[in-house]
């Protein structure tokens, strides 16, 4: 073995007895350094209670934790089987509310209503007074006993004397809210609840109530309002 050769080999040996020596000494140092860094955990614990409390509940916490994560992850897929008094509880989804039209919708549809009246006076003979303010009806001049006809098919609603002025009175309901009342009459040939038509008579004209001379007062009321009687049956 030559000079050369044998130097290579001490260099190799020292080398490898200098990397041994490097990581010994490096494992020395780690080890110094975990029991000096273990040393002053355990000062700081000594002289600090509430981090003392700490460290003892965080073990606490995390299994806390771990067994809240495990029942949220068991029981997600089971949410429409879980029952309270024997109802099902369902999670709502985060999803968006639905947009609500809340602006006003009309419902309620425009007919067309036929008229229960045959357009024409229940007696013939002139008006000798008109729909006023004051005379919520028509004065309809005929001589006594004519008989007096409804304008329209109906229901009688009401016979009698009325002591306000109307003297005997018939009212005839036609339905709708419409009726009609026939005023100042001298016989009544009709009782509440009969069903008539315009054949029928209702009375007779007379002087019954306050009145000059014998004559039929009309009125028509819609809904419990006079109204014009000119604009139903003329």
């Amino acid at each position: 073995m030559t000079k050369i050769q044998k130097l290579e080999k001490k260099l190799i040996r020292f080398e490898e007895t200098s990397k041994n020596s490097l990581a010994s000494i490096f494992e020395a140092e780690v080890h110094e350094i975990a029991r000096a860094t273990a040393a002053l955990v355990r000062f700081q614990l000594k002289i600090r209670p509430r981090l003392r409390l700490i460290v003892k509940a965080l073990p606490v916490l995390a299994m806390l934790f771990l067994a809240s994560s495990t029942a949220v992850a068991y029981l997600k897929p089971r949410e429409a089987q879980v029952k309270i008094n024997g109802q099902p509880i369902l999670v709502a989804e985060d999803k968006p509310l639905p947009v609500v039209d809340t602006s006003p919708a009309i419902v309620q549809t425009i007919g067309v209503l036929r008229s229960p009246f045959e357009y024409r006076m229940p007696i013939n003979g002139p008006i000798s007074q008109g729909y006023r303010f004051y005379h919520r009806g028509l004065d309809i001049t005929s001589p006594m006993g004519t008989p007096i006809k409804p304008v329209g098919p109906g229901i009688v609603k009401f016979t009698g004397f009325m002591a306000d002025g109307h003297g005997n009175v018939v009212i005839v309901d036609h339905g709708d809210g419409l009726e009609t009342l026939y005023a100042h009459m001298g016989k009544i040939y009709v009782g509440v609840g009969n069903a008539i038509d315009t054949n029928d008579s209702l009375g007779t004209v007379g002087l019954t109530g306050r009145t000059t001379g014998p004559h039929v007062h009309f009125e028509v009321i819609d809904r419990g309002v006079l109204v014009n009687p000119d604009n139903l049956i003329q």
